[in-house]
């Protein structure tokens, strides 16, 4: 500038930014390929850029529905567990250890309910683990399959031994006596007796038969010897019995093998429910036709009780393999249907 002259004056330029930074707000658009921000990440930062949109894409609604396939282990197992625990306590429930031992008996099943119980408690945990990926859907339907199982076999097993094998249990724990003579032979001799075979001649006096009736009918006729008195006085302690075999006021009895002529022998009443109507059949004919029962001992007359009690058992192992066949398909199908309403629903 001359000396004492005004001082030069600039020129002011306007203050451009580098183009590193895209200029001034309207080329910050410009800057990044003219993109709306939210679609900037791809193009300015390259691979980066995508995280955020792709993880907003690839995250499923939760009204999805999503049909996993059946896990193979799950069925298998959902299908054997439950078959396990019926047959366990319905064998202890059906045979001889729920006569011999019932208290071990009882023990050993109430085991088995403590074991389900914990399948109970760890379908609880499964539920509340479900957040950490936990499938608790199969845990939860082997515990109520398990006790589904554990009551049928308790109350079915349980049915089978009163009508079956306790009887069976009963009748090979007493006695034998062959060759009584029921006109010499009195009751409280034979107080032990489960099987009674009689001396030739033996035979049933129907003329001195009688029946109770209470909702069904109990009828009683009494064994006579060969040498029974025909004049008195009439004592008679062996009867043979059935239920709904006579008119119950007119002596017709008609029960078991009593027109066989070669059924000479009586198979033990075991039937403790039974007993007591049976006594009053007695007691009517005692009234009726004028004769005394001290001790009488009920029996079914037949010509081979050890088939009939070995009928007892047989039945007992029948019902058995009904039992456990039934269950093992209707836990067979449950499995079939639980695997395709999982499916379906996505669970």
């Amino acid at each position: 500038a001359p000396p004492g002259g005004p001082p030069p004056t600039r020129s002011r330029r306007p203050h451009r930014r580098p183009a590193m930074y895209g200029g001034g707000a309207g080329s910050m658009q410009g800057g990044y390929g003219a993109m709306p921000y939210n679609q900037a990440g791809s193009s300015a930062y390259g691979g980066y850029g995508m995280g955020g949109d792709l993880a907003q894409v690839a995250k499923p609604s939760p009204f999805t529905r999503r049909h996993r396939p059946a896990n193979l282990m799950a069925l298998i197992f959902c299908f054997i567990v439950p078959v396990i625990v019926f047959g366990a306590v319905f064998s202890l429930q059906t045979f001889s250890m729920h006569y011999n031992r019932p208290p071990t008996c009882k023990m050993l099943c109430f085991a088995v309910l403590a074991m389900v119980v914990l399948l109970g408690w760890n379908a609880g945990s499964a539920w509340r683990r479900r957040e950490d990926g936990t499938d608790p859907k199969w845990y939860t339907f082997m515990f109520v399959t398990c006790l589904v199982a554990w009551i049928f076999a308790f109350v079915f097993g349980n049915a089978i031994f009163k009508k079956n094998t306790a009887p069976y249990m009963d009748v090979i724990g007493l006695n034998i006596y062959p060759g009584v003579d029921p006109s010499k032979f009195r009751g409280q001799q034979l107080m032990d007796a489960g099987r009674i075979g009689f001396t030739p001649g033996t035979f049933l006096d129907l003329g001195h038969s009688m029946g109770f009736r209470n909702l069904d009918t109990y009828c009683v006729a009494p064994i006579a010897g060969p040498n029974q008195s025909t004049t008195g006085p009439f004592v008679y302690d062996f009867w043979a019995v059935g239920i709904n075999c006579c008119s119950g006021h007119l002596p017709d009895f008609h029960c078991g093998e009593y027109n066989n002529m070669n059924a000479r022998s009586g198979l033990r009443l075991m039937r403790d429910d039974e007993r007591a109507y049976f006594r009053l059949a007695v007691q009517q004919a005692e009234a009726a036709y004028n004769l005394r029962a001290p001790h009488p001992i009920f029996l079914h007359w037949m010509q081979d009780p050890m088939s009939e009690v070995s009928a007892y058992l047989d039945r007992a192992y029948q019902l058995w393999v009904i039992g456990i066949s039934s269950f093992a398909g209707f836990q067979l199908v449950q499995v079939v249907i639980a695997a395709v309403c999982f499916s379906k629903a996505g669970l």
